[in-house]
């Protein structure tokens, strides 16, 4: 009977975290930093699977209507709720795995099950991660910091094998330890860091830009606030250009040479050509497509007369996932993990490739920038890797009309702001809605 108790209360108290951290909000995140002592309570594999099922499956449930209408009408229901529920499973594996009756164990089970679920190849679907509340625990404090939070669970279930004046002496040592963590950098004023002097982030709501005549108005928009912006440094959302090729850039060249007169630097979400790409498929696709035809009857039409064939669009040519710096300064930044089977598709010719040994950071204006680009920003792993680099500022990019109505956006928002906040990092978020 304790044991069915324990494993209920256990599977109780996940899904509650699990809940909460779905919200987005940095409050859930910081309940969910609880999740491996709660789920760890019970004391056989299938408790322990059971209380991480309930945890994940409460937690991921907002990707269901953000993932079906990121596929589109090609897609039926079935499809995100096979991704959802099999994501919960995987994810609940190692915790399933590391759950056992002897406490002691924890000391080397329970890291590794969090690690398993942080770093490749769990790591790419990482999701609602139990370290996500770390900057909000415990702010300014980085690497110490974030082996607070993944250790404390570790040591408060450890010490249950203790005899009770040492497991008290352990708990209180523990409690005053972390407690002094959280209060120290907030009585020295640890807060949020103001972005750099001359840089702007620049929100847009130009919704799917993919769709006809709407990457001219987004293109447009850039060049406009950027002639009338004295930002040094102006940051654009992911994908606000469907598709950079020698065309557009011609497009650009005007605005662009402004910018480099100006000591202006332009960044924004990118498609770009795929590295390696033949050649003659690019002097194809330039063939096909004719921007300036297109360009002169976009300036002089009106609602009635557009029409799509005006575009002269070109063929689909696979393209990666990217981040340029444009301007008076130039850099190609590739994301490193896209949408799992909404963007990497393993094994298909038109799949956004996995680049998780990339360089995490790009130097943007004297200054050595991480990069966040959408789904990254929920994962941990990329986070980890752009820290290793010594960043001094974090920007997170993202396109999220198609999450539009669910908790994702403001989740992206607080996981970003999390971490600059541990890190002690000033950052900007762009957002396309």
């Amino acid at each position: 009977m304790k044991s069915c108790l324990r494993e209920g209360l256990a599977v109780g108290s996940c899904a509650g975290m699990g809940l909460a951290i779905s919200t987005g909000h940095s409050m859930g995140m910081i309940v969910a930093a609880a999740m491996p002592y709660a789920c760890l309570m019970t004391t056989t594999n299938k408790g322990g699977f059971r209380a991480a099922f309930a945890y994940y499956l409460a937690a991921l449930w907002p990707i269901t209507a953000g993932l079906k209408r990121y596929l589109g009408a090609s897609s039926t229901l079935l499809t995100p709720l096979a991704v959802w529920i099999l994501g919960a499973i995987a994810l609940s594996i190692p915790w399933a795995l590391a759950a056992t009756a002897d406490r002691a164990q924890y000391l080397w089970r329970a890291p590794l099950a969090l690690a398993a679920t942080v770093l490749p190849p769990l790591g790419i679907i990482g999701l609602a991660s139990p370290l996500s509340g770390a900057g909000y625990l415990f702010p300014g404090t980085g690497w110490l910091g974030l082996a607070t939070v993944a250790l404390l669970p570790t040591i408060l279930l450890a010490a249950e094998a203790l005899p009770i004046r040492k497991r008290l002496v352990v708990s209180c040592c523990t409690i005053v330890f972390c407690g002094g963590l959280a209060i120290a950098p907030r009585l020295l004023g640890s807060s949020d860091r103001e972005p750099p002097r001359g840089w702007v982030a620049v929100n847009t709501y130009f919704g799917d830009v993919s769709e006809p005549l709407r990457d001219f108005t987004a293109a447009q928009f850039i060049e406009e606030t950027a002639a009338k912006t004295p930002a040094r440094v102006l940051i654009f959302p992911e994908a606000v250009v469907p598709r950079w090729s020698e065309a557009t850039a011609t497009f650009w060249q005007e605005s662009l040479d402004r910018c480099r007169n100006q000591g202006q630097i332009l960044v924004f979400g990118a498609g770009v050509p795929r590295p390696g790409q033949d050649d003659s498929a690019k002097l194809s696709d330039l063939q096909r497509y004719d921007f300036g035809a297109a360009l002169s009857a976009l300036k002089s039409m009106n609602a009635r007369t557009a029409t799509l064939p005006v575009l002269g669009l070109p063929g689909t040519v696979p393209t990666d996932n990217a981040l340029l710096l444009l301007g008076a300064d130039s850099g190609t930044f590739y994301q490193r993990v896209p949408v799992p089977i909404g963007m990497w598709k393993p094994f298909s010719r038109d799949s956004v490739p996995l680049r998780i040994n990339a360089p995490g950071v790009l130097n943007v204006d004297h200054q050595r920038a991480a990069i966040l680009i959408c789904y990254e920003q929920m994962l941990t792993f990329p986070v980890l890797a752009s820290m290793l680099e010594h960043p001094t500022v974090l920007i997170g990019i993202s396109n999220t009309f198609w999450v539009t109505g669910t908790s994702i956006p403001r989740y992206q928002a607080n996981a970003v702001r999390g971490w600059a906040r541990l890190f002690r990092l000033q950052y900007l978020l762009a957002a396309n809605s």
